[in-house]
């Protein structure tokens, strides 16, 4: 950026790349919270993995799961971890592209993040 008469020049198209960037939170925003009250919950997540073979990227919603699938999830886990995930992430599901559990390449991808969904909150006890 070039000061001329000690104003700084403003780079359009710099401006115009901040200003979609702006546009686009806004809209996924918006779209969480429409899927919020939809499916009536507290938080969403957008997952997205890029396709390897095309370089595109696949995203999906989805949402906590309650404690009757986290249940389900740790019994399954017991003896299979990754159909447990697999499970979960089916039920978990809002929209979007439902490659990313069909497909074995971007649910892998994707299941590091939908454990990160499923830690359990932190909490303490103090005995007196």
């Amino acid at each position: 950026m070039a000061k001329v008469d000690g104003v700084k020049e403003i780079d359009v198209k710099e401006t115009e790349e901040q200003l979609l960037l702006v546009s686009e939170a806004e809209d996924l925003q918006k779209k969480a919270d429409g899927l919020k009250a939809k499916h009536n919950t507290k938080k969403v997540f957008l997952v997205e993995v890029e396709d390897e073979d095309s370089g595109d990227w696949i995203s999906a919603w989805i949402r906590k799961p309650n404690l009757k699938e986290f249940s389900m999830f740790t019994k399954l886990a017991q003896k299979d971890n990754l159909s447990a995930l697999k499970v979960l992430m089916t039920n978990i599901f809002l929209e979007g592209d439902r490659n990313i559990y069909e497909d074995d390449e971007c649910f892998l991808a994707a299941i590091s993040q939908v454990q990160e969904i499923i830690n359990v909150q932190a909490s303490r006890i103090k005995k007196f």
